[in-house]
């Protein structure tokens, strides 16, 4: 795995939060990185009203600058933290990874959403293209920033995605608590739909035996101490969710299927978790 050195930021000059700014130069200042700062103006050409003629429309950039750095400025949590600012014309998804790409980026960190009027998921759509197109990591922020991530929630099936994912976070976030979690789903199959000459009620019982075999050995192989195995009935995203929000997390990490795209994630858990989850969220690929 690479040095995170190089640092993608997608910012929205409509969001009064500072959350996504703090995370990234809280983040930066631990690994002695850099940080390059986007935002994409979207003119919405094909809507413009036919009254207001051929005449183009004008982008304040000048004033989208200054009204980025004072907040960049507000948010500035280290001196040492070298970054800089652009503003680019086009669609934000576009916009974050070809500069991601142009830059070498190690990681993108954006917002879930706009807290603004008409804005409201504008940056939560953006988060599920990026998903889909990226291969870097990808942060999410959704919660206020106070100090450095204590508690992360890790989600498994087992397979060798989850495996890295966990791997990353170690590195991106260290000494910090790490749990793991398994949601279980229950095969459910009556009526005349049952399939002869299988027992689904032992097929289940023998399914989640292995789950708990499998979840120690998880937490053996990267040094886990906590965790669960969730009785998932027949959503087993829903009760992911509710496990999410009875807790104390305030990241959830996951890993990517990335030649599969979204739908890849641990199944569709991770469109589940970006659009439901109330935590952080932390997409490897």
């Amino acid at each position: 795995m690479k040095n995170i050195k190089r640092i993608l930021v997608g910012i929205d000059v409509f969001d009064k939060s500072n959350a996504v700014l703090k995370r990234a130069f809280m983040l930066a200042r631990a690994h002695n990185a850099s940080l390059t700062f986007v935002h994409a103006v979207q003119v919405p050409w094909l809507s413009v009203p036919s009254y207001f003629g051929s005449e183009s429309l004008d982008v304040d950039k000048e004033g989208i600058q200054k009204k980025l750095e004072k907040k960049i400025k507000i948010s500035k949590v280290s001196a040492k933290v070298p970054y800089r600012l652009f503003i680019k014309e086009g669609n934000t998804d576009d916009i974050i990874l070809y500069e991601a790409k142009l830059i070498k980026a190690e990681l993108i960190i954006i917002g879930a959403h706009s807290k603004s009027k008409g804005l409201k998921n504008l940056l939560g759509t953006t988060a599920q293209k990026i998903v889909n197109k990226s291969h870097l990591p990808l942060l999410v922020v959704k919660k206020s920033v106070k100090e450095k991530y204590q508690n992360i929630l890790a989600p498994t099936d087992f397979q060798r995605e989850s495996t890295e994912s966990v791997q990353y976070v170690k590195r991106l976030c260290p000494d910090t608590n790490i749990s793991a979690v398994h949601s279980s789903e229950t095969i459910y199959l009556g009526g005349p739909y049952t399939i002869e000459g299988i027992d689904v009620v032992e097929y289940n019982v023998v399914a989640k035996k292995y789950a708990r075999k499998d979840l120690k050995d998880f937490m053996k192989e990267h040094d886990i101490k906590k965790g669960k195995i969730l009785d998932g009935g027949v959503n087993s995203k829903e009760a992911l969710i509710k496990h999410i929000k009875k807790g104390s997390y305030d990241l959830v990490v996951i890993g990517s299927r990335s030649t599969s795209g979204l739908n890849a994630l641990l199944g569709s858990v991770a469109s589940t978790l970006l659009k439901d989850s109330p935590t952080d969220i932390l997409v490897y690929v």
